[in-house]
C-alpha cells in the first residue's frame, strides 16, 4: 500500500490534499514525516479515545505499596558491595531522559544545559558527567551513558557535549538517541500540519523510551557490552545518585523482580507527584491528577498518609526486562491541548510506569528526599533552582560535618562530584586542601 492509499484508509484525505499541493523539498519533508507514523494505529487511537469520556486510570482495587527507607535495612551495606561488584564488572549502564527544554525556567535550551546557580556554575549535564566518572573510577570500570534527547533539542545537546569535550567522559561510552514522536490530531481526528507544511509531531511520552532504546540500536549496544542493569533517571533531579550501587545491589539480590524504583515519603497530600500503588494487586504509579481526593487525603491511624510513596522518576531495569518491553504494547494516554493554534487537539503519550505490570513484580526502594530528590522544574518557588541549591548546600554541609570538618552553620557548601560521589573521601585535611577549588562555600 503506497502512502496515498495508507492515508486514505486512515481517513486523512485533507493530508493527502496538502501533500499533493506541494512540490520539491516541501513535499519530500512532509512525506518523510508521514512515513514516520503508524496511521492505522493513529486512527484506532482516535476512534477509541474520542468515544471515551476520560482515561480511566484508577479502576478496580487500589492499595498503597509498602516500602521502607533502604538505609534503615540491615542488608544495606551488602547491597552496596554487591552493586559495586556489578559496576566493576561493567554490568551497569546509566540512561538519562533529557528531552525537555528549560522553558519553564526561563532558559532557551535543553534543560540539561541549565546552570542552577551553584558557585561552580556547572550545568546539570556536567554535574552528572562528573558524578558518573567519580563512581566509575571507584569501581574500576567505565559506565556506559545513554542520553535520550528529543527532536527539539538533540542537535543542541550533542553540540553542547562536543563543545565541552564531553566533560571528560570517554566518547565511546556515550550514546545519544532521540525520543520518538507521534502526530497530534485535531478535534476531528485529522492530522495537524504546521505553518511550514510539516506534521505537528509531539513527544510520545516517557513510556516511549523503551521503543527508542531498542529502535536506535542502543539496547543491542548495551547487551553487546555485557550490561545487565540499566539505571534510568530524569535530567532535572539535581540530587540524583546516578547508578547508586546499593540500589543496583538490592535488585540483584532480590532476584525475582525485573525492575525497581526509588520512592520517597510524600511531602504532603497536595505534593504533585505520582504515587506508587497496587492496582488490582499489580504494581504501578497513579498520577497526582488521577488520584481521587479521598485517596489523596487518606491517613493511617498514626496520622501518616496512606498513599505515601512518591514517584521520583528513578528506576532500574534488568536488560532482559527491557528486551521484553521493546515488543510490548503500553497503553496510550491522552491530553487535549492547543497545537498550532488549534484548541482541544489530541496528543497521545505513553507512560513509563505502565511497564511495571507487564514485568510482574517491582521492587520499591525507599530513599531520603533530602539526600536524593531535588527537581528543578520552576523558575521560582518550590522545585526551583533556589531550592535545589539550598538542598545541595545543606546535604554537602552535612557530608563535611560527618567528616569532622568544622563547618560554618550559616554557610552552605558545594562539594564537587569529582571529589565525592556521596560523601565519601572527605576529611579535615581534604577540606583544607580543596576549599576554594573543589569545595566552595556560599550563603544560605
Amino acid at each position: 500500500m503506497d502512502i496515498i492509499e495508507t492515508l486514505n484508509a486512515a481517513g486523512q484525505q485533507e493530508l493527502v490534499a496538502k501533500l499533493e499541493s506541494l512540490n520539491g523539498d516541501a513535499r519530500k519533508n512532509l512525506e518523510h514525516d508521514i512515513a514516520s507514523q503508524d496511521w492505522e494505529e493513529l486512527k484506532a487511537l482516535y476512534t477509541e479515545k474520542s468515544s471515551a469520556s476520560l482515561d480511566d486510570n484508577v479502576s478496580g482495587d487500589l492499595k498503597p505499596m509498602p516500602f521502607k527507607i533502604a538505609t534503615d535495612d540491615l542488608r544495606y551495606d551488602f547491597w552496596k558491595e554487591t552493586g559495586e561488584i556489578l559496576l566493576g564488572k561493567g554490568q551497569v549502564a546509566a540512561f538519562l531522559v533529557a528531552g525537555g527544554q528549560g522553558s519553564r525556567l526561563g532558559f532557551d535550551g535543553p534543560k540539561g544545559m541549565f546552570d542552577i546557580g551553584l558557585p561552580s556554575h556547572k550545568s546539570l549535564f556536567q554535574l552528572q558527567a562528573e558524578r558518573l566518572q567519580n563512581l566509575a573510577a571507584q569501581v574500576g570500570h567505565a559506565i556506559p551513558w545513554c542520553i535520550m534527547t528529543s527532536p527539539l533539542n538533540h542537535e543542541a545537546t550533542v553540540n553542547f557535549f562536543t563543545e565541552h569535550n564531553f566533560f571528560g567522559y570517554a566518547r565511546e561510552n556515550i550514546r545519544f538517541f532521540e525520543q520518538g514522536t507521534i502526530c497530534a490530531l485535531d478535534p476531528n481526528g485529522k492530522a495537524v500540519v504546521d505553518e511550514n507544511n510539516r506534521l505537528a509531531l509531539v513527544p510520545d511520552g516517557n513510556g516511549g523510551c523503551f521503543r527508542a532504546l531498542a529502535q536506535s540500536g542502543t539496547l543491542a549496544w548495551l547487551i553487546e557490552k555485557g550490561v545487565r542493569y540499566v539505571f534510568l533517571y530524569s535530567v532535572d533531579n539535581a540530587l540524583c545518585r546516578i547508578c547508586d550501587p546499593a540500589f543496583i545491589g538490592a535488585l540483584a539480590s532480590e532476584g525475582r523482580s525485573m525492575s525497581a524504583s526509588k520512592v520517597v515519603h510524600k511531602a504532603g497530600p497536595n505534593e504533585k507527584v505520582g504515587i506508587f500503588a497496587l492496582q488490582n494487586n499489580k504494581p504501578g504509579v497513579v498520577e497526582y491528577s488521577d488520584l481521587p481526593e479521598n485517596y489523596r487525603d487518606m491517613t493511617n491511624a498514626d496520622g501518616s498518609l496512606t498513599f505515601d510513596g512518591g514517584n521520583i522518576a528513578i528506576h532500574l531495569f534488568k536488560t532482559e526486562g527491557l528486551r521484553k518491553l521493546q515488543t510490548s504494547k503500553l497503553p496510550w494516554h491522552t491530553a487535549r491541548k492547543t497545537v498550532c493554534g488549534i484548541e482541544k487537539c489530541w496528543k497521545f503519550e505513553q507512560f513509563l510506569f505502565d511497564a511495571f505490570p507487564q514485568l510482574g513484580t517491582m521492587m520499591p526502594f525507599g530513599v531520603v528526599r533530602e539526600e536524593e530528590f531535588s527537581p528543578v522544574k520552576n523558575a521560582e518557588g518550590n522545585d526551583s533552582p533556589k531550592t535545589a541549591r539550598e538542598m545541595i548546600g545543606r546535604l554537602h554541609r552535612e557530608w563535611l560535618r560527618k567528616a569532622h570538618v568544622e563547618v560554618k552553620p550559616n554557610k552552605l557548601y558545594e562539594v564537587s562530584p569529582t571529589l565525592s560521589y556521596a560523601g565519601e573521601g572527605l576529611s579535615r585535611r581534604v577540606f583544607e586542601r580543596e576549599l576554594g577549588r573543589n569545595i566552595l562555600e556560599f550563603d544560605e
